[in-house]
């Protein structure tokens, strides 16, 4: 195996993983069961959380699932009376309901706080539990489960280095140097035994999709679009490909971002962009009855693609990367229909030309429009693609060369969109009272 094939494949495995919830609360019901795993009494006294902006902003809004409430706080007391330190990214997802209130009450109790931690990290979770006996403090930089620090009264149990801020680990800066056209040979050509593990991020991902179809999750965007065909306004999933896409997609996002119990696998760091990678394949690959080697190579090729636009982005930042992760499953699309290279390429600039620079304002239920806008796009990108259509390169972000393009794309969210987050922030922390998600009722 080359060494390119061997980096291509561990990238799948670090950056294509499963998590139940978004993945910033998750990370500090992460931080909080591994202080309580080093406490000797385990009755908490307090609980201090301490977190980047983005962070904060990822976090405020956003369900912790099995739970019913968002915040920091609720996904701290979540992870310290719940949480299983070894679970990584599924540090919840085995939430035994009678457990509830003693989580909301600990939450409410006053003992919990949570505060912006003046760090310059993109992201950073610190989390200081106390019992009778002992303090624990358990610190996170750079990646959702990266523990760099573990301190009990005041003495080291663990300590890493720390990650430098805006650091890119060894597999990004690999990425940075390698080119689309790479990732596409790799995914079309590599031995199917070194890809199959890749069919489990459609099949999970599918399996939440179902859900928000079939349960009130978040704003039931994907139900809605689904109910339309009864309404008269619009055809519904059954009407055409583009509405079954958007549909699913939107689907997994409402159930996610809305509590579900059950997992998405996320790329790059986020369940939401790992939705937008897969979802839209599988439907497509089911659309035109894909056999499992395509629907492999498929998952393969959008999930990579996915990484390696990514990773000219921070792993938390302004801009919506659901957007790029579309891009992936815009290729995986084209694959799947019979184009080629160049018309996966083209179908990526065409939704560089489109979208490319939607806000991140912050994970709730309105993910799932931003994931529906980020699908539609792709959609359209691929249409036009197929016809040979493509936004010439003297349009913005728009360049001749696929990888500069992608790296102009990089460019924006890197350094184009940093003055946006501290302002998205602190129009969300200023808001005198949060809105509660509107219910709409089943069969409207």
């Amino acid at each position: 195996m080359t060494e390119m094939s061997e980096m291509f494949i561990r990238s799948l495995h670090e950056g294509v993983v499963p998590a139940t919830g978004c993945t910033e609360p998750i990370a500090v019901a992460y931080a909080a069961a591994n202080c309580m795993h080093y406490l000797t009494d385990q009755h908490v006294c307090s609980i201090d959380v301490q977190v980047s902006p983005n962070v904060m902003k990822n976090a405020m809004a956003v369900m912790v699932p099995g739970v019913g409430e968002p915040g920091l706080l609720i996904a701290a007391a979540t992870g310290a009376l719940a949480g299983d330190p070894a679970a990584g990214l599924s540090v919840i997802a085995d939430l035994d309901p009678e457990l509830l209130p003693a989580i909301k009450e600990l939450a409410n109790s006053g003992k919990v706080t949570a505060g912006v931690a003046p760090v310059e990290d993109d992201l950073y979770v610190e989390v200081t539990i106390t019992d009778k006996l002992n303090k624990v403090k358990v610190c996170i930089a750079s990646d959702h489960t990266n523990i760099f620090k573990i301190e009990r009264d005041d003495q080291d149990l663990l300590e890493k280095p720390r990650p430098a801020a805006h650091e890119a680990n060894e597999v990004k800066k690999y990425l940075q140097g390698v080119t689309f056209k790479d990732v596409w040979d790799f995914a079309l050509n590599a031995p199917l035994s070194d890809i199959a593990f890749m069919l489990d991020s459609g099949t999970v991902n599918m399996t939440i999709a179902e859900a928000g179809l079939e349960s009130d999750y978040g704003l039931t965007l994907g139900k809605s679009i689904d109910r339309a065909k009864n309404t008269g306004f619009g055809s519904g999933i059954e009407g055409d490909l583009e509405n079954r896409i958007l549909a699913y997609t939107a689907a997994a996002s409402d159930a996610r971002m809305g509590g579900a119990s059950l997992p998405a696998m996320s790329n790059s760091g986020s369940g939401n962009q790992g939705i937008s990678a897969t979802v839209p394949v599988c439907v497509v690959a089911n659309f035109v009855d894909a056999n499992e080697e395509q629907l492999t190579r498929a998952l393969t090729l959008s999930n990579l693609a996915a990484i390696y636009i990514h990773s000219f982005l921070p792993v938390l930042s302004a801009f919506c990367a659901t957007d790029s992760a579309g891009m992936g499953a815009a290729a995986a699309s084209i694959y799947l229909l019979g184009g080629d290279r160049k018309q996966a390429e083209m179908a990526i600039k065409n939704m560089a030309g489109d979208a490319a620079g939607m806000v991140c304002d912050g994970a709730g239920c309105s993910c799932a429009m931003k994931v529906a806008t980020a699908t539609s796009s792709m959609y359209r990108s691929v249409n036009l693609a197929r016809q040979g259509v493509v936004i010439p390169a003297s349009n913005g972000l728009v360049c001749e060369d696929i990888d500069e393009t992608i790296r102009g794309i990089g460019k924006l969210g890197t350094i184009g969109m940093k003055g946006t987050d501290p302002a998205v922030l602190d129009v969300m922390m200023a808001k005198s009272k949060p809105a509660k998600t509107p219910r709409p009722k089943v069969g409207a």
